[in-house]
């Protein structure tokens, strides 16, 4: 495999033009200019070296040829190689087995066949897109006992893993490394698979039998997760909505036959998180059937662990925010009344959270990189980032809806609220909303490598307790009761690893950060009033990021969306006073 020099890494557009091309992301300046699309860039590596196998083996048959006529042999270049047949009874058999078998062992000196120097090296497509799609969606249990996609590993490796479940994993996987890659050969290999896996779910859904099965409720999933690979606006939102109201007739069609098996309680309480993302962000309502299977599932499972009363709390909270901005027909006096009980029962539940669950605030000392605001936090778990920031995003649309009322309310004739009032009202809003974004910021550089997560220490065996009949237990008395010792710290938020560095410094296949739950919380930063300067380009820049490293196309549509609000007139009205601080005194 020679060294062939050193190619260009340039796109392809930039290479027919013979133009410099500076392989910005997502596209190179020279395509934006000419409104070309860019289909990115070429590993240098991997171009350094030719497989010039089928040469060497030519110019071996070559020399073989030349020696053979110097010996006086007649030349025979497509002949076979010489070989020696080793006869069935004289071949050792260590098996044991009975069947007469021909070994075929290659004369020292014959060229053997171009077939075996040319095995493929690498994996099928199929596994690396699989391996892509693990390193950065399937988290383990850790501290928490909630995973991310940890069950599908399990499916894949059964002996009877059903074609339904093996094309939609395919498609969605694929989807996320041609996304990644920018291979439209990839892109095109994912369609196939999803036209399949699609016609596969269609027939599974027309038996009841099929329609059960755990493979048929994952491969509607996976579908779901292919939509949001291929994101391409607001169509591909309620395509990906139109899946998960699939997914969530099945889940009623089960019932609570769904908990009886652990692959389904998990499939579950996974997947009522992406039914609450979806109603949210579409302001659909949650399908009662399915809502109610959630509250038997609290009284099962692993919900009766560290924070089950918080997590309970904040998903009915959740119902209940719904709810609220499905409401398009209560007076303002109402929906203020009721926005401002809301934001009081959140202050509730954070109290809630386990001491363990809370994190660490590192403050700098002069701004940094790719960090918005002057500080950023350690969490001890992805899951546990998650549930903060889902907290976060809903205070930012409590206080959207309930500022939208208040205006309403004073467009009326008379004004339905006192206007001090209303002034103090806002400026609450204001101060509740600019701390909920500033704390998604700074869970931002540890959900993109810039942080590690803590490697927690095992528990310790519990010490056996004595027994009754030990002399000393019995002649001392009773110690007096002590207060608890404060809980130890877990890390030393001081340690280098917890320092910030560039962003997918820390990014480890065998331990995903969870980027993807980071997508529509940068997006609620980016859209909230008022905004502070810069924060909106922050926010398309984090965006940006996270397309290109988990490999989906719905941050790059969410962030086009954010350019246009930074674009829009009514942003710039904002940031010259007007919004909520024309309000105040």
């Amino acid at each position: 495999m020679p060294n062939v020099g050193k190619p260009s890494k340039g796109c392809k557009n930039c290479r027919d033009r013979k133009v410099k091309c500076d392989m910005k992301r997502p596209s190179c300046s020279q395509c934006i200019r000419v409104q070309k699309i860019c289909h990115g860039y070429r590993d240098e590596l991997s171009m350094m070296f030719k497989n010039e196998s089928d040469f060497v083996v030519t110019k071996a048959q070559k020399r073989y040829e030349q020696l053979a006529k110097q010996r006086g042999q007649e030349p025979t270049r497509k002949s076979r190689p010489a070989t020696w047949e080793i006869p069935p009874d004289s071949a050792s058999d260590s098996s044991g087995s009975s069947t007469p078998t021909t070994q075929t062992v290659f004369r020292s000196g014959s060229p053997a066949p171009s077939s075996i120097l040319t095995r493929p090296m690498t994996p099928p497509i199929e596994d690396q897109a699989l391996g892509f799609f693990f390193a950065n969606y399937k988290i383990e249990p850790s501290i928490v006992p909630r995973g991310q996609f940890e069950f599908l590993a399990e499916l894949l490796k059964r002996n009877d893993t059903e074609r339904i479940l093996q094309s939609s994993v395919n498609a969605a996987s694929l989807a996320s490394l041609a996304n990644n890659t920018k291979s439209p050969l990839v892109m095109k290999r994912a369609r196939e698979e999803y036209g399949a896996a699609l016609a596969m779910t269609n027939r599974a859904l027309k038996s009841r039998n099929t329609a059960v099965k755990d493979s048929t409720l994952i491969s509607v999933i996976m579908l779901g997760m292919y939509e949001n690979f291929v994101y391409e606006g607001k169509d591909s939102l309620q395509a990906w909505a139109k899946h998960v109201n699939g997914a969530c007739a099945l889940i009623a069609l089960r019932g609570t036959e769904l908990f009886q098996s652990n692959i389904g309680m998990r499939v579950f309480q996974q997947f009522y998180g992406t039914i609450l993302l979806v109603a949210t962000q579409t302001n659909s309502a949650i399908p009662e059937a399915v809502a109610q299977l959630w509250e038997k599932a609290t009284s099962a499972g692993d919900y009766r662990v560290q924070g089950r009363q918080w997590t309970i709390r904040l998903v009915r909270f959740m119902h209940n925010a719904v709810q609220l901005n499905q409401d398009k027909s209560s007076d303002p006096v109402t929906m203020v009344t009721r926005a401002i009980q809301l934001d009081h029962e959140l202050d509730s539940i954070k109290a809630l959270i386990p001491k363990v669950w809370q994190y660490e605030t590192v403050y700098l000392e002069q701004p940094a990189e790719y960090v918005y605001g002057n500080s950023y936090h350690i969490y001890l778990d992805p899951w546990i980032v998650q549930m903060w920031n889902n907290l976060r995003s809903i205070r930012l649309r409590l206080h959207k809806v309930l500022c939208d009322q208040l205006r309403k309310g004073l467009e009326q004739d008379p004004p339905l609220f006192p206007l001090q009032e209303t002034q103090r009202q806002f400026q609450a809003s204001e101060q509740a909303t600019t701390k909920s974004a500033a704390d998604i910021c700074a869970s931002t550089p540890q959900l993109t490598g810039q942080v590690a997560f803590p490697d927690l220490p095992r528990r310790p065996p519990p010490k056996p307790s004595p027994t009754s009949s030990s002399p000393s237990t019995s002649a001392s008395a009773p110690a007096p009761a002590s207060p608890p010792p404060p809980p130890p710290r877990l890390f030393d938020p001081q340690q280098p690893k917890f320092k910030l560095h560039s962003p997918g410094t820390f990014i480890n296949p065998s331990r995903p950060t969870g980027m993807h739950h980071l997508i529509f919380p940068l997006y609620a930063v980016g859209q909230y009033e008022p905004v502070p300067p810069g924060l909106t380009q922050w926010a398309i820049d984090r965006l940006h990021f996270l397309a290109f490293a988990i490999g989906t196309r719905q941050p790059l549509v969410l962030a086009e969306e954010l350019k246009q609000i930074l674009n829009s007139e009514s942003v710039s009205e904002v940031s010259e006073g007007g919004g909520l601080s024309s309000l105040k005194a």
